[in-house]
């Protein structure tokens, strides 16, 4: 495979440059741009040879090397339900107009981008449509599915991925997926074009606390979905309380659970002591400090049924990202930095098949 130059725009703490790179994907030149400095200094670590490029209306275009890939998940806050939907007359949305610049002028052979459920239905589509027009009146084609992050995880993330390529260019068929990563069958297809979205069983989640699919790479199925198992006090999105087989969306905050979502952490075996091995697993007696999840150790902690919400640490797990990640910053921070990120393994999924089908 050759080495490609990447442009990574509205960039976060990395994760379609992380795809890219457990993709198997040689990168040469990498620069990156957002306006958020606590995601540009996990960048910065993660990635310290990409060039820092500031805001993109500050991009000098023609000051940029050759492109070969531009990736972006531009501002979804005026396409999403939870938003006040203005669509592209929204300041932030409209941003995705400067994406489409630069790649109109640097005609990267890729772009792939990505954003919230909503923009299929912003202005009653009229959104979408105005995307699809200026896309192809600069030159490309492109190919797109709503692929949900529990194909993949124990996470219910719809999200649009968009791969748009030089039109006349030979390029691979990326989509469809299905849930398993395999492609959709003739009858599944026509289901999908219907607008009948196909369930089918998906990944073994385990435990969403400690997103152990992710981690041990289980082959069983079973559905994941969200359930809901209870509410505390008055019904309302920070009180309402799920089990572990799914967590919810990950947003771009922590309080209050509103936007990690509350989960039952169901009970263990009481240990005779602290600490004490039980046939491989590790626990801690009652009212003694919780220890941190780790995926080499099978921890357990006796408290009876409570209610807690995710941590950092289980954000970045059901994010697809490793451990510690964002860590060195607020726990603020870190919930925002992986409610706003793409979910690492359908990044890498797609980036195989671009690069690699």
């Amino acid at each position: 495979m050759n080495t490609i130059n990447h442009l990574d725009l509205f960039s976060g703490v990395g994760g379609f440059s992380l795809g890219l790179k457990e993709a198997g994907v040689q990168v040469g030149w990498h620069g990156f741009s957002d306006i958020d400095k606590f995601a540009n200094n996990v960048f910065r670590e993660r990635f310290p040879n990409a060039e820092e490029l500031g805001p993109i209306e500050d991009i000098d275009i023609d000051k940029l090397p050759r492109v070969d890939l531009v990736t972006f998940g531009f501002p979804c806050q005026d396409l999403s339900i939870a938003g006040k939907r203005k669509g592209f007359d929204g300041s932030r949305s409209s941003l995705y107009f400067k994406a489409i610049e630069i790649i109109e002028r640097k005609r990267p052979k890729y772009f792939v981008f990505e954003n919230v459920k909503g923009f299929f239905s912003s202005n009653a589509g009229k959104d979408f449509t105005i995307a699809l027009k200026t896309i192809a009146d600069i030159g490309y084609d492109g190919q797109w599915q709503l692929l949900n992050t529990r194909w993949f995880l124990p996470q219910n993330r719809e999200r649009i991925y968009f791969v748009g390529h030089i039109r006349g260019e030979c390029r691979p068929k990326v989509f469809p997926f299905r849930e398993n990563g395999k492609v959709f069958n003739k009858s599944q297809r026509k289901a999908q074009k219907e607008g009948e979205w196909v369930r089918s069983k998906g990944p073994q989640s385990a435990n969403c606390i400690s997103a152990r699919y992710y981690k041990d790479g289980s082959e069983n199925l079973i559905d994941i979905g969200l359930n809901q198992i209870g509410v505390i006090g008055k019904d309302y999105e920070a009180k309402r309380v799920y089990d572990t087989n799914c967590a919810r969306t990950i947003k771009d905050g922590g309080g209050m659970g509103a936007k990690t979502g509350l989960y039952e952490v169901k009970p263990v075996l009481t240990p005779n002591r602290a600490n004490k091995m039980q046939n491989g697993r590790r626990f801690k007696e009652d009212g003694e400090d919780m220890f941190n999840l780790k995926f080499k150790e099978k921890k357990g902690v006796s408290i009876g049924r409570s209610i807690r919400r995710l941590t950092p640490t289980e954000c970045e797990r059901l994010q697809g990202f490793p451990d510690g990640w964002t860590e060195g910053q607020s726990d603020t921070q870190r919930y925002k930095q992986m409610g706003n990120a793409v979910s690492v393994p359908v990044v890498k999924s797609i980036m195989e098949r671009l690069y690699n089908g």
